[in-house]
């Protein structure tokens, strides 16, 4: 009889005696193996006892499994890592390569040159060595923000430009707008999306007061007698202020000037001492008033030589945007005496600064679809056709926007020298302008 059997015979209970005690020695036998087996298995575990072949092979197991493990972990960590870089070294720098850069560096330039200048004192020569050095290479932005404000944002310079990338084609750019009369910087945040930016608080691109003056100017409007009722008013204001107060204001010309005219006539009254009016910004005529739209004549700007020349710029190529900075005149030789300087002052280098600027920016079209948008029936401002306008009918200026006392605002409007006028802002006295003034 097999022990397969006895132990059938011993589960139904038709074991004899005999068979049942040779069954429980078995049974004894087996838990007592397994007991062993458990407690070896258990030491394996542990780390404690002699190693046997069993335990060896079992250990193999463990360090072949892993090492898979270590091998399919590191190989995953491999591929994160390479899509991290694919990404941040092939996909966001091709996403921005379509949209306009700020912080790229392909217009800005760093120029030194030396020179001798030769100041004329009591006919004596005296003999200055002088370097004149452009502001480092900057960003893009750099360049193209400050030409726009001067171009379509009067009074207001850009200063200390910030850019952060943000990834593929969104920017943070940031700067202080500062007002050329009172000199308060007014903080200025922008998030510029691919193509375009978004702002809450950024005013409005373009001043049209003085396409405001110029509709309503005489010429246009015979019938009002030489004066529009807003000008009657600002003239009757004007009259009431305090001779010590300091205004900022909007004046129209009879008609247009060129720059040498301008010059000349921002010349008479800089320097007449207590009267004196400070011409900071001249609107370029860029159209004409169309009546069979309604559309108002526009006016693009020249910041004046001295107005230009109070904060550091970064500047494009010198020889593809000639006088884009006056400081090229300086760097030149162009002041090697008093009265080769005057001729800074003439008229002849702010025309010549002005079609630079302009070419710039119409060659700037990115950055004009992403720093000013649409700002008027929803296109785009369209430079290249400024530039048409300019090279077919010359550089004209039809007013400009000027700080100055009441007495010599009211001196200019008596002389018959402008048709018509708008204050913009009024101060107790130029000591509470910017320290240019309080000469």
């Amino acid at each position: 009889m097999t022990f397969r059997e006895l132990l059938e015979k011993y589960k139904n209970g038709t074991a004899t005696e005999d068979e049942r005690a040779l069954v429980e020695e078995e049974l004894e036998k087996s838990e007592a193996i397994a007991d062993y087996l458990a407690e070896g298995l258990e030491e394996l575990e542990e780390g404690g006892g002699s190693p046997s072949a069993a335990s060896a092979e079992v250990r193999q197991v463990k360090r072949t499994v892993n090492r898979r493990l270590r091998r399919t972990a590191l190989w995953a960590a491999a591929v994160v890592l390479a899509a991290v870089l694919v990404v941040q070294l092939v996909v966001n720098p091709l996403v921005s390569s379509f949209y306009y850069r700020p912080n790229a560096q392909t217009v800005g330039q760093n120029e030194v040159r030396e020179e001798q200048v030769d100041f004329v004192i009591d006919k004596t020569s005296v003999a200055v060595d002088q370097t004149i050095t452009t502001v480092d290479n900057g960003s893009d932005v750099e360049v193209d923000l400050p030409a726009l404000y001067e171009l379509m944002m009067p009074g207001l310079t850009p200063t200390n430009i910030q850019t952060e990338a943000e990834g593929f084609g969104r920017y943070t750019i940031s700067y202080d707008a500062v007002d050329g009369l009172t000199g308060t910087a007014e903080p200025v945040t922008r998030k510029l999306g691919p193509g375009s930016y978004r702002s809450e608080a950024q005013r409005r691109w373009g001043d049209y007061t003085l396409s405001m003056l110029d509709h309503t100017a005489p010429a246009l409007n015979p019938e009002e007698d030489g004066r529009s009722n807003s000008t009657t008013q600002a003239v009757e204001h004007l009259t009431m202020l305090p001779k010590t107060a300091f205004v900022a204001a909007w004046v129209h010309f009879p008609e247009d000037l060129t720059c040498v005219q301008f010059a000349k006539l921002a010349d008479s009254y800089e320097s007449g001492g207590s009267s004196e009016i400070f011409f900071r910004w001249a609107g370029v005529r860029v159209s004409d008033w169309n009546a069979s739209t309604g559309s108002l004549a526009q006016f693009l700007g020249i910041v004046p030589e001295d107005a230009a020349m109070e904060c550091e710029r970064v500047s494009p190529s010198w020889e593809e945007y000639p006088m884009f900075d006056y400081w090229q005149y300086l760097a030149e030789g162009g002041r090697s005496s008093f009265g080769d300087r005057a001729y800074m002052h003439t008229g002849a280098l702010a025309e010549e600064h002005f079609k630079s600027v302009l070419a710039y920016a119409a060659d700037r079209t990115e950055a004009v679809q992403a720093l000013v948008g649409s700002i008027q029936e929803g296109k785009l401002w369209d430079f290249g056709t400024a530039q048409s306008y300019i090279e077919e009918n010359g550089v004209r200026i039809g007013g400009a926007l000027v700080y100055s006392e009441p007495q010599a605002l009211l001196r200019l409007y008596e002389n018959g020298e402008i048709d018509n006028l708008s204050l913009e802002q009024v101060l107790p006295s130029r000591y509470s302008a910017r320290p240019e003034f309080h000469r």
